[in-house]
């Protein structure tokens, strides 16, 4: 109650703006009909435009107007309104996001595919999509395509469990010059300008900017999650959720012909960042405490592409594509570590209707590049090949038989795919699906696809040692002072009670012992005897280091879908679909402790340690549903509620590593990493006055965040700790494993013929801050976000 209370105070007296958006053209589309929704087209099942009724999967679009009504500051908040998509964070700009898949606790999958207009953005390091180093004006976004599923044979690598396709808006649809600012509580800034047009009858451009600031949310430097001070002196000086983004884009459509287009996108965007990363060096054994490190980060990404299209005809046409994606940032496991990493893709697709026949085929080809520099720590990680180049070469050909004047469609296709990272081997994706359209209100699916994802540069290079022995010497100075006198006296003893065996009364023996304990014999024996119980604690104390398996390949998902959409009278549509994928060769560490006994590292000859390794180690199946209802009840009112499920099982497979047949151990995590259940719920209001209410409350069952913690040292406890001392000595644990909610309200009010727009806003709105996640081999300290209030303002020039 108070925060909403805060929240209606917010509205009355922040002085602040908060980013709002208006269409650029053409009807609200509030005031299309359920049905007109169903009539939508979308581009990314097939890469060319499908009516949204009729498409075999499992797809969402989130609209601009989606998004101006959610009150979103982030790509983040935008997708967690979307059944099926779940993501967890850190810190206000880190997210662990995942659709339809649950990893085991230590792995990093890239199942779920981000392409912006076109280009692909994974972070090649762990073929995922890195949030933090991403920023446009939400307000740039036309729409956001979630294909919820395997993109299949269209798609191919790491498109296994999900495609997200953000879609900036099309220079030829702008109209003038917009500006936007945005404040809220605690400390967030951002100020937009985005201006577009045509300038001729054949050419268009449109370019934005954007600035934004966030100060972070209640700092945790030597604090508990109560707020209790846990150090006299923290070591994190620094804000580091302080945070400064720039972003700026540049976008062109150029009419060649009747029949051919020319487009260009890019979108870039920078990051200054303080940031803390750890690594556990040799002397870990003595003090129990990690080494920090602290730097001034300026990140950065560059977006872009260039496509050529052309009609030959109203049946036939193709689209050439030349994309890029260039990261530059600092990646915070093990210690850190600059990349610059990037891609060049090149894609080519042609398409042609022919009789019963929509015939899609074309290849792709991708560059990419891997190039990681100045290590803080390369005695504790290291890679085989540091700075390297791959290639990723793919051809699919699919097709849609149309039956009953398109009533009856049978979608047939097939990819094949080869990762020079991985092997020479090429992949197989094959997809068979069919949708019977009963009615212009009801169309049923369903299907198998069959998708890979390729491995990122940490499950095919890495040399991590996760702890680190002292060397002889440092041994020696440590340990001397110790065992020393423990030597010293049981070589007295040893020699008192030979003296008293012989007959000699305790003093006599006494001071026998004491000669020989000084006597030149008597050192020697007592430097042999210091000497043998270090190298007895030397060789019980090996590294402990992680490398790749023997053979690592892409991971395998195999899925069977069913789905159904339909409307009723005009009020309620509905969406609704089951699945099971079954996964074969997913990523894992090895069951127990290290299997590989002292064998020598990989990336430094001479250095050994007994190994841990990470592979194709596991398989299991996620079986799950998403259900969304959508509900227009009265002019201006629109309702959707949805819930989403999802279980995940792993168990170890069969491999060429270590045998399978006496293990116990279970590597599914209790709970899931991503929640069981997940219910959404949102609305919207236009009121005839110029307001419009919106709100959603999000809900997800209990999923895995706890992590053990040391507050004394201010960090997480070592992935070995346990094995090596055999205790986690003052470790608590932190982020409790619970459920989640989430509120967010918005309020706008439209002036001046939609011309100017003012907006207030609560986001997460009965969070008081919290640690809402934890990632040990990422993280260094406790991190906490909390509600952010605000306000705002938009003006369109005309």
């Amino acid at each position: 109650m108070k925060s909403i209370l805060r929240f209606t105070l917010y509205l009355a007296i922040l002085s602040g703006v908060s980013v709002v958006y208006a269409q650029e053209s053409g009807a609200d589309l509030m005031d299309l009909s359920l049905e007109d929704l169903m009539q939508m087209e979308v581009t990314s099942v097939s890469k060319k435009a499908e009516r949204l009724q009729d498409v075999a999967s499992s797809i969402y679009v989130v609209t601009s107007d989606d998004i101006r009504k959610s009150g979103a500051t982030t790509l983040h908040e935008v997708l967690r309104l979307v059944p099926g998509y779940w993501g967890v964070q850190d810190q206000y700009s880190n997210v662990r996001a995942s659709v339809r898949h649950s990893p085991t606790s230590n792995s990093i999958d890239g199942t779920m595919l981000f392409l912006l207009d076109g280009t692909p953005m994974q972070d090649l390091m762990s073929s995922t999509f890195y949030f933090q180093n991403f920023d446009i004006p939400l307000s740039e976004i036309d729409r956001i395509e979630l294909i919820r599923g395997s993109g299949g044979s269209i798609y191919g690598a790491n498109s296994a469990t999900g495609v997200i396709n953000i879609f900036t808006k099309d220079p030829e649809k702008y109209d003038g010059i917009t500006a936007e600012a945005s404040g809220a509580a605690p400390g967030y800034v951002a100020t937009s300008l985005r201006a577009g047009g045509k300038i001729s009858e054949k050419v268009a451009l449109s370019g934005y900017g954007k600035f934004r600031y966030f100060s972070g949310f209640e700092s945790m430097a030597g604090k508990d999650e109560d707020g209790n001070s846990t150090v006299e002196t923290s070591d994190f000086v620094e804000n580091f959720d302080e945070s400064i983004y720039y972003s700026f884009g540049a976008k062109m459509n150029v009419d060649l012909s009747g029949a051919s287009n020319l487009s260009a996108r890019l979108h870039y965007n920078a990051r200054n960042q303080y940031e803390y990363t750890n690594s556990y060096q040799r002397d870990f054994v003595f003090t129990r405490d990690d080494q920090l490190y602290g730097q001034e980060v300026s990140a950065s990404r560059i977006v872009a592409n260039l496509r050529f299209d052309h009609s030959f005809s109203d049946n036939h046409s193709l689209f050439v594509r030349a994309s890029t994606n260039f990261e530059n940032d600092l990646y915070e496991a093990a210690g850190g570590m600059m990349i610059n990493n990037g891609i060049i893709d090149l894609e080519v697709q042609d398409n042609f209707s022919f009789g019963i026949n929509d015939l899609s085929f074309g290849f792709n080809y991708r560059m990419a590049n891997f190039d990681i520099t100045d290590i803080n720590d390369p005695e504790y990680i290291n890679y085989v090949n540091p700075e390297t180049t791959e290639s990723l070469k793919g051809a699919f050909v699919q097709n849609k038989f149309k039956f009953m004047d398109s009533k009856l469609n049978l979608i047939l296709g097939l990819k094949a795919e080869n990762y020079s990272l991985v092997n020479d081997k090429y992949y197989l994706s094959p997809m068979a699906k069919v949708s019977a359209v009963v009615s212009e209100d009801l169309t049923i699916w369903g299907g198998f696809t069959r998708s890979y994802t390729t491995p990122g540069f940490n499950t095919t290079n890495v040399d991590w040692f996760l702890f680190q022995t002292p060397t002889a010497a440092e041994w020696n100075a440590a340990l001397t002072p110790q065992v020393t006198p423990l030597v010293e006296q049981a070589v007295y003893d040893q020699a008192y009670q030979s003296a008293i065996e012989a007959g000699a009364d305790d003093a006599t023996a006494s001071q026998a012992a004491a000669n020989y304990v000084a006597s030149t014999e008597g050192q020697a024996v007592i430097a042999g005897g210091v000497q043998n119980e270090i190298q007895n604690v030397i060789d019980g104390t090996p590294n402990i280091a992680v490398k790749n398996g023997s053979e690592t390949v892409p991971t395998d998902f195999r899925t069977l879908e069913l789905g159904v959409k339909f409307t009723l009278n005009d009020m309620v549509q509905v969406n609704s679909t089951v699945f099971r994928t079954q996964i074969v060769d997913g990523l894992s560490e090895n069951p127990g402790g290290p299997i590989r006994q002292n064998e020598e590292s990989t990336t430094q000859p001479g250095r050994y340690a007994n190994y841990y390794l990470y592979g194709n180690y596991v398989q299991g199946y996620s079986v799950g549903s998403e259900t969304s209802v959508r509900v227009n009840p009265v002019s201006g009112l629109q309702l959707e509620v949805s819930h989403s499920w999802l279980k995940t099982e792993w168990e170890y497979q069969e491999n060429d590593d270590f045998d399978v047949s006496s293990i116990t151990s279970d590597p599914t995590p209790k709970p899931s990493v991503m929640p069981n259940h997940v219910f959404r719920f949102k609305g919207n209001y236009d009121l005839a006055s110029g307001f419009t209410i919106s709100g959603s409350v999000i809900y997800a069952s209990k999923f895995k965040t706890s992590e053990y913690y040391v507050y004394g040292t201010e960090r997480y406890v070592n992935i070995v700790e346990n094995e090596v001392f055999q205790n986690r000595d003052g470790a608590t644990i932190v982020a409790a494993n619970d459920s989640r909610t989430i509120v967010n309200l918005r309020v706008e009010k439209r002036l001046l013929d939609n011309q100017l727009v003012i907006s207030a806003f609560g986001n997460d709105v009965t969070n008081s801050g919290m640690v809402a996640g934890t990632r040990r081999l990422q993280n260094v300290t406790l991190s906490q976000i909390g509600a952010m209030y605000g306000m705002g303002i938009q003006y369109r020039f005309k």
